[in-house]
């Protein structure tokens, strides 16, 4: 069981991040729902210990109440989801407890000029991608952990008449964990408490100018970590250009100076860069736009695209290379979830978040990020279906290399009546290390059926499969699962 002074050092941040706002809420506040519910799991695995050889088939009980709470007035919407688990485990005896929390604030402070938001998270995730790892949580592991994530940002705009717009955004950042601790020799990695500051200010062309834009900016990124290791640092100051030559077609390019405190050459940046490219729309089904140029000594990709096939099919994709840290990585996937009372977390594209799926290690070592996903998302009545793809490769900024991992998943959720509903999901994810000859195969399935009963009730059944197949010595691991499931609410 995991000791209190993580959850301590939670509160604290916490209240700092929410205090402001919560007095705000309860003195404007034009509408409360406060959800109350407990939770009952009995969950059938065949690999309790999460262990190649002399697995353990169990029974584990999960007992879990938690809170819902929504409050939104006429410019501030704040939502915080709840619950403490209690696991216990039938073979032995043996008990666990961990925390969730996931909590969303999106307030407009100045009409159209000050915006605040804020994202906080207390999650269980598997630390070391080379540990013990499943989709399912009624198991025992010293690979998973709590970890704590809170980021707040605050954009403040205005315009210069029609001449000019100018936006500052800032964003603060806490990351928290027990993997700091060097005296814990039940951690499978190490890595430090963090905190990050990320500031941009920029100033663009107004309404005035039509066929030819431009804008100047200046952004810093810097992670203070709490163990004896290198921080973080990434500046740039830049000017972009963009000429349209018709409402289908535009131009764009930039110019830029960076600098960083990265220690290899090839990711270390002090001096010019730029880079050149288009925007396509041809209509409004079809966004496309794609950029190339140069950073230091790297030479750079940037894509986005989306694409509505029809009014129910949709396709997107992006590629992106940056310089980045784990900490600021982590403030962006934060930063674009949301709080789904049917699903869940879900993403910037209305997925469900995948926690229980490292596609890499937490580690304090910064790297250049390299990554592609491209997602095609269908809806038809009844039905949602979705299938993803994904590619990511980090070079680090030490001697370790190159880590790469790809893969694609798929799932869909289908309303067979107005009380029942029946959903599913695979994915595959293929990890090939750094420093290391060693190469994952990743497997992950589920099928949940799931009914309502009455307002206040509901049951479900679900059934879950996981296996890693890997080239190092008794790293193979392999859990199936059966969990039986009751929820009521008050």
């Amino acid at each position: 069981m995991q000791t209190a002074a993580p959850y301590r050092k939670a509160a604290r941040v916490a209240v700092f991040f929410l205090l402001p706002v919560v007095s705000l809420q309860a003195a404007y506040a034009q509408h409360v729902w406060i959800d109350p519910r407990g939770e009952g799991r009995v969950t059938l695995t065949d690999n309790a210990n999460l262990t190649e050889s002399d697995r353990v088939q169990d029974a584990v009980l999960n007992l879990s109440p938690g809170i819902n709470v929504h409050v939104e007035s006429a410019r501030t919407r704040l939502a915080l989801d709840y619950a403490y688990d209690y696991y216990y485990y039938l073979s032995d005896g043996g008990h666990d407890v961990r925390h969730k929390m996931f909590s969303t604030l999106d307030s407009e402070i100045w009409k159209d000029h000050l915006s605040i938001n804020g994202r906080a998270s207390i999650s269980q995730q598997y630390l070391n991608q080379r540990g013990s790892l499943s989709s399912s949580f009624a198991n025992r592991t010293d690979n998973r952990r709590t970890l704590q994530n809170y980021t707040g940002t605050a954009i403040l705009k205005g315009g210069l008449r029609d001449y000019a717009d100018w936006r500052m955004t800032y964003r603060y950042g806490v990351s928290l964990s027990p993997a700091d601790n060097l005296d814990d020799e039940t951690l499978t990695s190490n890595f430090s408490d963090s905190t990050s500051q990320e500031l941009t200010a920029s100033l663009g062309s107004g309404d005035r100018f039509t066929h030819f834009e431009w804008r100047l900016y200046a952004d810093s990124s810097k992670v203070s970590r709490s163990l004896e290791t290198n921080d973080f640092r990434n500046e740039h100051v830049g000017a972009e250009l963009k000429y349209k030559f018709n409402r289908f077609f535009s131009l764009l390019g930039s110019v830029s100076y960076s600098s960083n405190d990265f220690q290899s050459a090839i990711l270390s940046e002090q001096g010019f860069g730029w880079d050149a490219g288009f925007r396509w729309t041809p209509g409004r089904k079809l966004d496309l736009t794609v950029r190339h140029g140069r950073e230091g000594s790297r030479k750079t990709w940037y894509a986005t695209m989306q694409y509505l096939i029809t009014s129910r099919v949709q396709l997107t994709g992006s590629y992106q290379d940056i310089i980045t840290a784990n900490t600021i990585v982590g403030n962006d996937t934060l930063q674009s979830y949301q709080f789904n009372d049917d699903i869940g977390i879900i993403d910037s594209q209305g997925l469900p978040s995948d926690e229980s799926d490292p596609k890499f290690s937490f580690s304090d070592i910064d790297f250049r990020r390299r990554v592609a996903k491209m997602t095609l998302s269908w809806r038809h009545k009844r039905t949602d279906a979705y299938i993803t793809a994904n590619y990511e490769r980090r070079t680090f900024d030490n001697d370790s290399g190159t880590a790469n991992s790809y893969g694609t998943s798929t799932g869909f959720k289908h309303k067979i009546n107005k009380s029942t509903t029946l959903s599913g999901s695979l994915g595959y994810r293929r990890s090939e290390f750094e420093n290391s000859d060693r190469v994952d195969d990743y497997f992950e399935g589920n099928l949940d059926w799931a009914k309502t009963v009455s307002r206040y009730f509901k049951i479900a059944v679900g059934y879950g499969h996981s296996e890693r197949l890997s080239t190092a010595q008794g790293a193979d691991i392999e859990e199936n699962t059966l969990t039986f499931y009751i929820r009521g609410t008050y």
